[in-house]
Order: structure tokens, then C-alpha cells, then sequence
């Protein structure tokens, strides 16, 4: 039996579940709820495989945080970070060729396109950064992360506004506006990304 130890709930988690609930009308909450316990389950089986020690799991408004007893290197945070999403691609492949399938198979394909993202709080980023490191080092990764991180951003943004005025739909602005708070925050206090690796603490959405 695989132990995840200390589970938190902050406040943060169970208001965005009571706000989704009460918007949903398509019973589309459970099942994207399942794909985001397949998706953290994914990232614990490859911890777990590749040597790493879960000290607990915190679930915040934003996501998941798998906190690590000890920092995992490089190659095998990278291997970890794609799993999450790996395990989603799987799922989604698998249910659309079952009856009645193809809105779990969608929501477990958007869930693992948008983690993809390079973006550096995404597992794509993460994943990126750590190939990086290994191929042309930290400073190198950081560089190049902040650009990628820049132009990811922008172009949510974009899309996010032209979704919102022509369709009338906020998710991916919403979803914009939390990336900017998060690139800028890494930008004013100049949070280098392997930090989460030196605490022993791996972010996952």
C-alpha cells in the first residue's frame, strides 16, 4: 500500500469545490476530480518508483503540492513531472473508445495538454527545466524559462480576453490571470525554479 502521509485541505480547496459544484450542471465536476486523482496518482507512482519519499499532499485552490522528504534529481523530478500528465494521455485514449466515454477521455486530454504547457509552475516546465539543466545547465534553464514562461503567459492572456469578449467565456482567463500573478512573483522576488527541488517540494496542477 503505497502511504502519501499528511493530507491538508486548505480552505482555498474546499471553497473553488463548493463554487465549481454549484456551477456545474452536467456532472462533469466528479469526473474531472477523478482525472485530477489520476493525474497526482500518476506523479506518486513515478515518485515512488524512482527512490522519492511523499511526506504528505496539500490541496490548495490552484492544485496539488506533493511534498518530498528529500529532493529528487534531476532526471527523475523531470521523469515525475511527465508522468501526471502520461497518465491522463492514457486514460483519455483508453475512454474514447468506450460507450459514454469520450467526457471523461476529454477532460483527462485537457487536463494533461494544459500541465503540458512549458510554463514554469506546469509539469511541462518542470519537466523542461530539469532537461535543460542536465543538457546546458541551471543558468541556461533559468533563461530560457523565463522566456518561455513570458511568451506562454502573453499569449493566455490574449486568448483569454478574445474567448471573454467574443464568446463569454472566462475559464481560460481566469486561468491567464493566475499565470501572470505566478510569473510575476517569480519575477519580483527572482524565485530560481530549482528551489522546490532543494526544499524537497514538487508543485503539481
Amino acid at each position: 500500500m503505497m502511504k502519501l502521509g499528511r493530507v491538508e485541505v486548505t480552505v482555498g480547496f474546499l471553497m473553488m469545490l463548493a463554487w465549481l459544484n454549484y456551477l456545474d450542471r452536467s456532472f462533469l465536476i466528479p469526473m474531472a476530480l477523478t482525472a485530477c486523482g489520476l493525474h497526482e496518482m500518476g506523479h506518486v507512482i513515478a515518485i515512488r518508483r524512482l527512490g522519492g519519499d511523499i511526506k504528505g499532499i496539500r490541496l490548495t485552490a490552484v492544485g496539488a503540492e506533493l511534498v518530498l522528504a528529500r529532493p529528487l534529481g534531476y532526471w527523475q523530478e523531470g521523469l515525475s513531472a511527465l508522468a501526471g500528465p502520461g497518465t491522463n494521455l492514457l486514460f483519455a485514449l483508453v475512454c474514447c473508445h468506450v460507450q459514454k466515454g469520450l467526457n471523461f477521455a476529454g477532460l483527462n486530454l485537457v487536463l494533461a495538454l494544459f500541465n503540458l504547457l512549458p510554463v514554469g509552475r506546469l509539469d511541462g516546465g518542470r519537466a523542461l527545466y530539469c532537461t535543460l539543466t542536465l543538457l546546458a545547465g541551471p543558468d541556461l534553464a533559468d533563461r530560457a524559462g523565463r522566456w518561455l514562461d513570458c511568451l506562454c503567459t502573453a499569449g493566455a492572456l490574449a486568448a483569454g480576453l478574445c474567448l471573454a469578449l467574443f464568446r463569454g467565456n472566462i475559464t481560460l482567463l481566469l486561468v491567464a490571470f493566475w499565470l501572470t500573478a505566478v510569473f510575476l512573483r517569480q519575477n519580483i522576488y527572482q524565485f530560481p525554479r530549482n528551489k522546490a527541488c532543494q526544499r524537497g517540494r514538487k508543485k503539481v496542477q
